[in-house]
């Protein structure tokens, strides 16, 4: 306070001295000569003034100051009492900051630790999940690991054909697929090996026919409709699960059901109760006449008394899958990480376009009597078949180059084993829409000539559709029992043509077309030949052109594709001639005559007779006898009569074949070569 003081009353000083020095300056002067008298009075006036100034001044600067002193001790005072009154009030408000401040952090502290508590649970639980996992894995890896233990030692290394279109054996349409399915699954039949040579010349190729599979017996009802199987106590599948009769339930169930659109789809139809309601989409696939009454038991019902069911239950698209795979993978269940089989072998690699590799199944009952691997190369070429096979990267192949079957067979590599089959042509009916320009086609192609020239394999020219091999309920020959279908209608309506001699046939071939150019056919149309790639399938197809140029005057443009490209063009109608082979499923003319009845997945020529489709429906209701017999034969004449000739059959088969280091392979006329039961040659 003391230094406030002072500093004020400097201020004061300063200020009137100020004063004094200004009050010596006047706007104008006296005269000199009065000047010293006045300036001495008025000094000492100016002087009395100032000294009663600073007076006054110290003054007022002493009540200033205590006035200045007195307003700071008040406001010191109030602002004392001031900080006391805000820190009285702010007390509880800090209290109450820090209270919940405490809470929150208390809060914070308990939802973490929860947190941390779920974060561990989760973890705790993908580290459960994981370990299940690893040990799935390890287990699988092992029994794969084991697969490539079990086994005889042998390695076959084989080529039946190119790339499949599917592994799924309710989806597969061809011999090829069917040969893998038999291999990696099993059904309640299997194809068993005999001691009967298949080749009259080759010791190693033995017959097989259909035994017990994954079924160990079975019972017929008396009326011949019930069939109830007991399946085998010790059959698994590759990742250890029973095989359980469920697993059949639902495979035949999934092949009829129209939603999955399997080619085979009408194979139980007319046979399995409600297979061909379901096929039509009048009834559901659940009512399908097959149930697991439990684990070991399977009941299938029949609509009609069928004297080849036993060996539809060895037939490949009729093999048990397992329902939780294909849900989960969908259309990749069948890659080698995700397929799950039941028969001999496991699917170990698929590389495309290349091979297919399968391992011996450590969990197959069959164990280890059988190869070790079976190596499957996939390839169209059969140059380039023959030329694996002589530099012994095959062990086996079956598509020989027709011009060097002689020369194989003089070497003692080829061999020729019987076969039920026929390779024929299909005709389009909206493509070539005259029935008489299809038969005339039909008629002119020399079947002598390319069986003797062209295949050079053993191939017998066919007259009919149902192949050589197939027999009637008594046991004869079907073609023998049949005649000659092809000629039959024709004979009956046209008695002056010669039917038995090549020229005469060509003669009414020219009439036919004739005739249909007189009803408004334009000859001048090109018809689309389609083939697969094949060298033997061009070598045909070069023939039938000849042939239909130099009889009939028609333009033919020749057309091949790989085996997918080709089927789909045969199942969208792209073609005017087009050319299959049909392996019989079974010993029965049906599985060739249903082919071409009203709808069905193979009637690729759109031809369409509400007679004959009765008439086979009639005869697939009937148990074996001369009656069914008659009606089959009926349609199959029905199939080469006015408006008909959607098929035009060329030869029955036999099967052409190469094999080395190899014995105890397996073949059925049925089309499938087996190699579950090889072992090395001596």
């Amino acid at each position: 306070m003391k230094k406030f003081r002072a500093a004020v009353a400097a201020v004061l000083v300063t200020a009137l001295a100020l004063t004094g020095c200004s009050s010596n300056k006047k706007e104008t002067e006296a005269p000199k000569e009065t000047q010293a008298p006045v300036v001495e009075e008025a000094s000492e006036a100016v002087s009395e003034a100032a000294a009663v100034a600073e007076t006054e001044a110290a003054a007022a600067v002493e009540a200033a100051i205590t006035e200045a002193e007195a307003a700071v001790e008040t406001a010191a005072t109030e602002a004392v009492e001031a900080a006391e009154a805000v820190e009285t009030e702010a007390a509880p408000a800090v209290e109450a900051v820090m209270t919940e401040a405490e809470e929150a952090v208390a809060a914070v502290e308990t939802e973490a630790a929860e947190a941390v508590e779920e974060v561990l649970t989760e973890v705790e639980e993908a580290a459960a999940v994981v370990e299940t996992e690893a040990e799935e894995a390890a287990a699988v890896a092992e029994t794969e690991a084991e697969a490539t233990e079990v086994g005889n030692g042998v390695e076959v290394r084989a080529c039946i054909a190119s790339e499949p279109e599917t592994l799924d054996p309710n989806l597969e349409s061809s011999v090829d697929g069917a040969t893998y399915a038999m291999h990696l699954f099993e059904g309640l039949m299997k194809y068993d090996m005999t001691d009967d040579n298949a080749s009259d010349n080759n010791d190693n190729l033995k017959l097989i026919m259909p035994g017990y599979g994954q079924a160990e017996s079975y019972e017929v009802s008396e009326d011949g409709l019930t069939y109830t199987f007991t399946l085998r106590d010790d059959i698994v599948w590759s990742d250890g699960q029973p095989v359980t009769a469920a697993d059949f339930e639902y495979s035949w169930k999934r092949i009829v059901d129209p939603a999955n659109a399997a080619d085979y789809g009408y194979l139980l139809g007319g046979i399995v109760e409600n297979a061909a309601a379901i096929q039509a989409g009048e009834a559901e696939p659940d009512t399908l006449g097959i149930k697991a009454i439990d684990d070991k038991t399977l009941e299938i019902k029949l609509e009609a008394e069928c004297p080849y069911f036993l060996g539809i239950c060895a037939f490949a698209a009729l093999m048990p899958l397992r329902q939780d795979v294909i849900e989960e993978f969908g259309n990749e269940w069948t890659n080698p990480e995700n397929m799950v089989t039941n028969g001999a072998y496991v699917l170990t690699d698929w590389q495309h376009d290349s091979y297919l590799e399968m391992t011996r199944s450590a969990t197959y009952y069959g164990g280890g009597n059988g190869p070790s691997k079976i190596t499957w190369y996939l390839s169209d070429s059969q140059t380039n078949q023959l030329a694996s096979y002589q530099a012994d990267e095959y062990d086996f192949f079956d598509d020989l180059p027709v011009d060097q079957i002689a020369s194989l067979r003089e070497s003692g590599d080829a061999f020729s084993a019987d076969q039920v089959g026929t390779y024929y042509l299909y005709m389009h009916t909206k493509n070539i829409p005259d029935w008489r320009v299809r038969a005339a086609i039909a008629l002119c192609i020399d079947r002598e000539n390319i069986v003797e020239n062209v295949t050079q394999g053993g191939q017998v020219p066919a007259t009919g559709i149902t192949a050589a091999g197939i027999t009637n309920s008594e046991g004869t020959e079907w073609t023998e029992y049949v005649g000659e279908p092809m000629y039959n209608w024709l004979a009956e309506n046209y008695p002056d043509a010669d039917l038995e001699t090549y020229s005469g046939r060509c003669d009414l071939a020219v009439q036919l077309v004739e005739e249909a150019v007189a009803d408004g056919y334009d000859k001048d149309a090109t018809i689309d030949y389609e083939f697969n790639t094949s060298e033997s399938h061009k070598a045909i197809a070069e023939a039938v052109q000849s042939d239909v140029d130099s009889v009939l005057g028609l333009q033919m443009a020749l057309n091949n594709s790989e085996w997918q490209t080709y089927t789909n063009n045969l199942g969208e109608g792209k073609f005017g001639l087009a050319r299959l082979g049909w392996i019989a499923d079974y010993d029965d003319a049906s599985t060739y005559i249903e082919l071409f009845t009203n709808g069905n997945s193979y009637n690729y020529g759109e031809w369409e007779n509400d007679e004959y489709t009765d008439l086979v429906n009639q005869a697939k209701a009937l148990p074996g006898g001369a009656e069914r017999d008659e009606l089959l034969a009926k349609a199959e004449n029905l199939l080469f009569a006015e408006d008909g000739w959607t098929v035009c059959p060329l030869y029955f088969y036999t099967q052409q074949y190469c094999l080395k280091n190899l014995k105890n392979v397996g073949w059925t006329p049925l089309g499938y070569f087996i190699f579950s039961y090889a072992e090395a040659a001596e």
